[in-house]
């Protein structure tokens, strides 16, 4: 039996901790990154294509690398997330996203290429779908670098195409997607109003896809009538008008991948996926700790063998 701890012993191991820093209280993230090779795919997902290549409908979110919470007013989360998703928790997490049929995984150029490109040399499959802003007034550096780092598609994020379509300015916006295709990549727009998608098909831009985001008001802290912008005001909303996104959509024919669909973590995954691929979603894009991703796929192998849907798939 193990002997109790005493007073003494407690305070000479709290101020050695203290003298070593938050290092001491996280293993080095180096040491314990994986080196083996891929172990084989476990179960498959069903799959789309855009373009020339194939994606699962369930698609991995990079938020939680990035550490990009939306956790409303819980300060901490975002640094909680980051503390948690060491470089060899995210190994393991695109490790097990493969296992389980996720082949896609969506994320910001600044966040997470050399994690991606280390799970590439270890035989890893996983596609790169980069997001880029704009550097400088009209820079396209961030597309460019995408391209170069690996991704398969690049689009522009939510908040740059919003800005751009809100001034007027869908020419920057179509020259997006001419640097990305001259790439050699999958072009792109995301977008968080609906606004942004009627302009762009107004305005005949034919990217290869969008990404919209699409989520019920079905949860506790969804935006109330007077929060009427794209964002709700708390970090608690990203789709004001789910009906009327669903109702545009099903006349857009290029692909959708729809995002925060689960109002970021507040919708439990079984009805929030249904949701958005009964609604017209070609795939959903969806944030997952490595703990989340057997059953997340599971759910949506379920959800996608009972569909009732009436939007044709678009991929």
């Amino acid at each position: 039996m193990n002997a109790p701890l005493d007073r003494r012993h407690f305070l000479k191991t709290t101020a050695v901790t203290a003298a070593l820093g938050p290092a001491a209280l996280r293993a080095d993230p180096v040491l314990d990154l994986p080196t083996h090779p891929l172990p084989a795919p476990r179960g498959t997902l069903p799959q789309g294509r855009i373009g020339e290549h194939t994606f699962s409908r369930l698609m991995l979110g990079g938020n939680l690398i990035g550490g990009y919470a939306h956790a409303r007013d819980l300060t901490y989360v975002s640094h909680l997330m980051k503390r948690y998703n060491t470089d060899a928790k995210i190994a393991e997490t695109l490790e097990l996203a493969e296992l389980h049929g996720i082949n896609a995984v969506n994320s910001w150029v600044r966040d997470g290429a050399h994690h991606f490109q280390r799970h590439w040399k270890r035989g890893g499959k996983m596609k790169w779908i980069a997001q880029a802003r704009l550097t400088g007034e009209r820079g396209m550096d961030q597309f460019k670098q995408a391209a170069d780092l690996g991704a398969v598609a690049v689009h522009a994020t939510g908040d740059t195409a919003d800005a751009l379509v809100q001034r007027g300015d869908l020419d920057t916006l179509a020259r997006t997607l001419d640097v990305i295709r001259a790439a050699k990549c999958l072009a792109g727009i995301g977008a968080h109003g609906l606004g942004t998608i009627v302009a762009c098909e107004k305005a005949g831009l034919k990217p290869d896809f969008y990404l919209k985001t699409f989520h019920s008001h079905d949860y506790y802290t969804a935006p109330r009538p007077d929060e009427t912008g794209d964002l709700g005001r708390y970090d608690n909303s990203w789709c004001k008008d789910p009906e009327e996104v669903a109702e545009v959509m099903f006349n857009v024919r290029q692909p959708w991948i729809a995002f925060k669909v689960l109002a970021a973590g507040a919708i439990p995954p079984a009805r929030g996926f249904r949701y958005a691929f009964e609604n017209g979603a070609d795939f959903i894009l969806v944030g997952m700790f490595d703990w989340q991703i057997e059953e997340d796929a599971q759910i949506t192998r379920d959800v996608l063998a009972s569909l009732n849907r009436t939007r044709p798939w678009r991929a």
